[in-house]
């Protein structure tokens, strides 16, 4: 019994640990996003969010978020990506996302930006931030 409890606690453990939130600003008047409306800010297929407000995109270089958050907004695994951005870079379509090596400057960026958007370990959230998505 103790056994079974303890790999309970594990497997919840792992779940949450691998749960990203996507977040902005207290500031940001956005409250939800759509898979769809996400794959489309962070691709740079659009500068802005649904409700005509400007979006700017940042992110944590980490490999293991970024290859979680892209293949289930876009389908897209880490060697895809590249390609893409690759692409867009070389026909001046596009620009990935700022990226910052921090949590902490995640975090500063986001508070004073209200227009930023990003994703990160849910555990990190904070109450500057507002979770206006989970991703699993």
């Amino acid at each position: 019994m103790y056994f079974k409890v303890l790999i309970t606690i594990f497997l919840s453990l792992n779940l949450y640990a691998n749960t990203l939130a996507v977040i902005v600003s207290q500031k940001s008047n956005i409250n939800t996003i759509s898979e769809k409306e996400l794959s489309r800010i962070f691709l740079s297929k659009t500068k802005s969010f649904p409700n005509g407000q400007k979006s700017i995109t940042i992110e944590l270089n980490n490999e293991k978020y970024q290859s979680i958050f892209y293949k289930k907004i876009s389908n897209k695994n880490l060697k895809q990506l590249k390609k893409y951005w690759l692409k867009m870079i070389f026909t001046g379509l596009a620009m990935p996302p700022k990226k910052v090596d921090t949590i902490n400057e995640l975090l500063i960026f986001i508070q004073t930006n209200p227009n930023a958007i990003s994703y990160m370990p849910i555990e990190y959230t904070n109450e500057t931030t507002k979770i206006i998505m989970e991703i699993k």
